[in-house]
């Protein structure tokens, strides 16, 4: 009951929140040890191992083990030493130990019943008691020794009688409450006393109650000593602070700790030039170390003798620290009144400098404010559009030139309420700016959008503003309005300009588009009809020779080929078509439909190239195309294909007409590992490709005209044999077709044209790869 009665107890003195944490833990503790202790007795007594039991019993070893470690931190306390962190690892060691033991006795006690000690089932009557007695002695009176060292300790090291005497009086109390729980809870019982068959036994009830003890005296020494000095001790520095003698604390050795506010006045010093000093600076000679009172002693102050009375003071803290005071009277009092004079002129002179700084800071803050008005002032007039604002009542406070040139000056007047627009009296009362146009005329008098239209249309004089209200947020509506009015008319009228100019560019780059099909349209043309004109020449021939032969065989021979050359012709004619319907598309100004992509072998295309341009190749050149593979696909669309493989191949025939030369077709599977960059071309990301190449064995290309081939009407034929079209039109169906090239050329060796498609591969192969 005394240990639950305690918080009470020291609550009549002191808020238990005030008590060093050490002790304040120690007091629960206490509380929760005798606490899980009154109810195993009342409710779980008796030599059983029943579970609720042992959970009581462990509640109970968990408050003991902590008992060690807390006197340990008290003492930390009391002797002012380090916090070692072993001891709160071994705390910790100790907490999992009990848990532990608790656990196997609720769960499986005949694991430690069953123990044995030479030849003794010892474990099997007392299991509870020695078990936890040596969780006891394991990890509980270790703290008992090291603290009892500690308080030896301190004994041996110090030299202060009084500090001998209060050390050994807490060593003698702690060694008896340890010595005597010792004898009665854990000696007696194995000597005489000890039955685990009586129910009433209590385990280190003797410890509980000297545990107590200790809580209670250690409470007196906080709640008597420590707190109840601090009140104390505020009162007497407030009181030291306000008296004209100098109080001055300092240690044992002389070193000042302090001084009260008369001591820095007299001797004109701040707390830390004080504390840099010793005692036997002031008064050399004067033995510190006891208690005593000096009359009429010469003290140097300033080059100046002044008459103390010195009076050296021994003040008790608490039981184990002391603190000294030395107390100097000024007798003449001459001193003191000098220096008070002396500090309050300081103090007068600062108060005129501070007075003066203000003022200079008020000047300066003053002609800040007038600048700066002048400055909003003159930027407001500076503004290129109207600017006026107004009171919450509605009255012109402000106003710039440029709107006091046209409205006048209407400072300090309203509008008549008529002539408000909606869109200012919604910003005065909700608070949400808007933007509006108006338009006036040459009078500035407001006129509708329309009618400005038709004015604008009549050649009239029309200003079109744009009409800004800004509120003012404030704490209730209505608000004040800044209103800006800036004259658009010269950017309305520079946009209908733009927006004509606009269409006419439309218009031109249109006209300028359909120059450019119509060329290309051209271009495609002429060797569509020569490819006709050939083909049927070719059929006419044939025709004529069957006419005079006899032989069936050959007759069938003859017409099979003028069948084809007819085949051919109409191909050429629907390409001629296509391309028809491209330039009427765009002369009606539809866009014309996208032809679907189909897969394909573009070695056949290739063939029905060499079939047209066979017809019209000069005898000195020749065309190679064993190198192809026929088994690689592309999807593509054939005709755009056709008109790329024919533009760069009679591009390649004109440039070997006078030399003569070889132009060879390939077609090869190639896979990038890297991009190829190259500088006249896009670069080509790395994948699996169809190469077509197109060689010829020409004059080539020098680099200037390498930069400007795939250019619109840029030729090096001859006037009249070419449009400059080929290459462009071919470059403009090479990005229509996702696919990619590159030029090699030397001026006098040739030229080759490299383009790069992806490999089509079938679902089945994707599957696979997959």
């Amino acid at each position: 009951m005394a240990s639950i009665l305690y918080p009470f107890m020291l609550g009549q003195k002191i808020k238990i929140k005030q008590l060093p944490k050490p002790l304040k833990y120690f007091v629960w503790i206490m509380i929760s040890w005798n606490g899980f202790a009154v109810i195993g007795t009342l409710f779980f007594n008796g030599p059983d191992y029943s579970i609720p039991r042992q959970i009581i019993f462990g509640l109970q070893a968990l408050s003991w083990t902590q008992i060690g470690y807390i006197i340990s931190r008290i003492n930390e306390i009391n002797l002012k030493t380090r916090r070692h962190r072993f001891a709160t690892l071994y705390n910790f060691l100790g907490i999992c130990a009990v848990i532990a033991t608790t656990l196997v006795f609720c769960i499986t006690p005949e694991k430690i019943t069953s123990i044995s000690i030479l030849d003794s089932d010892v474990f099997n009557d007392h299991a509870v008691f020695i078990t936890h007695s040596i969780l006891f002695f394991v990890f509980v009176f270790p703290y008992f020794l090291t603290t009892i060292y500690a308080l030896f300790r301190n004994c041996m090291q110090t030299s202060d009688k009084d500090l001998i005497q209060i050390g050994l009086y807490m060593l003698a109390i702690f060694i008896f409450f340890v010595v005597l729980s010792t004898f009665f809870d854990f000696i007696l019982p194995f000597t005489a006393y000890f039955n685990p068959k009586v129910s009433n036994f209590q385990f280190l009830q003797w410890f509980q109650y000297s545990c107590v003890f200790v809580a209670i005296l250690s409470g007196q020494y906080f709640t008597s000593i420590s707190f109840k000095n601090k009140n104390s001790f505020w009162f007497l520095n407030t009181l030291i602070d306000h008296i004209g003698d100098c109080v001055l604390y300092f240690e044992k050795k002389g070193n000042i700790i302090s001084a009260n506010a008369a001591t820095h006045l007299l001797f004109q010093m701040n707390e830390e030039e004080i504390r840099s000093l010793k005692i036997q600076d002031f008064l050399p000679g004067i033995n510190f170390s006891e208690e005593g009172h000096f009359n009429n002693l010469k003290i140097k102050i300033k080059d100046e003798l002044h008459t103390f009375n010195v009076s050296i003071f021994h003040i008790r803290q608490t039981m184990t620290a002391y603190l000294n005071a030395l107390v100097l009277s000024d007798q003449t009092h001459s001193l003191f009144f000098q220096q008070r004079v002396k500090a309050m002129n300081k103090q007068i002179a600062g108060y005129k400098q501070e007075f003066l700084r203000y003022q200079n800071r008020l000047n300066i803050s003053e002609k800040k404010i007038k600048e700066t008005e002048n400055v909003n002032a003159t930027l407001i007039n500076a503004l290129p559009f109207q600017f006026w604002s107004k009171n919450e009542n509605g009255v012109y406070l402000t106003q710039n030139q440029k709107d006091i040139a046209i409205r006048g000056n209407l400072s300090k007047n309203t509008d008549d309420p008529k002539t408000i627009s909606e869109y200012e009296t919604n910003a005065r009362e909700d608070g949400n700016g808007n933007t509006h146009i108006s338009y006036e005329n040459s009078n500035h008098e407001s006129i509708t959008e329309d009618q400005a239209n038709l004015d604008i249309k009549n050649g009239k004089q029309v200003f079109i503003y744009q009409n800004h209200f800004i509120p003012i947020i404030s704490a209730i509506p209505p608000y004040k309005i800044i209103g800006l009015k800036i004259d658009i008319t010269e950017e309305r009228r520079l946009e209908r300009e733009r927006n004509l100019l606009r269409e006419q560019k439309s218009i031109h780059s249109r006209l300028e588009e359909l120059g450019t099909i119509c060329g290309t349209f051209a271009h495609d043309y002429n060797n569509i009809l020569g490819s006709q004109i050939g083909f049927c020449e070719l059929a006419s021939e044939i025709l004529n020779k069957l006419n005079n032969e006899t032989d069936l065989q050959k007759i069938q021979n003859f017409s099979a080929k003028a069948s084809s050359f007819v085949i051919e012709a109409t191909k050429a004619a629907k390409r001629g078509k296509e391309s028809l319907n491209t330039l009427l598309d765009t002369v009606r100004g539809t866009a014309a439909k996208k032809m679907e992509s189909i897969s394909f072998a573009p070695y056949l295309v290739i063939e029905d190239v060499i079939k047209k341009l066979v017809l019209t190749l000069p005898s000195n050149i020749q065309i190679s195309s064993e190198h192809m593979d026929k088994s690689v696909r592309i999807n593509a669309q054939v005709h755009s294909l056709d008109r790329i493989i024919s533009n760069l191949a009679s591009n390649a025939i004109y440039s070997m007409k006078e030399t003569g030369g070889t132009l060879t077709f390939k077609i090869e599977k190639e896979t990038l590992l890297q991009q190829i960059v190259s500088p006249y071309a896009p670069p080509i990301p790395p994948d699996t490709y169809v190469k077509i190449s197109i060689a010829d064995t020409g004059t080539g290309m020098d680099s200037g005209t390498l930069e400007r081939i795939f250019s619109p009407f840029f030729t090096t034929k001859s006037p009249g044999e070419g449009l400059g079209l080929g290459l462009s039109s071919a470059l403009r169906l090479l990005k229509e077709g996702n696919a990619y090239f590159t030029v090699q050329t030397t001026v006098g060796s040739g030229t080759i044209f490299n383009l790069y498609w992806k490999l089509y591969k079938e679902k089945n192969d994707q599957s696979e790869e997959a």
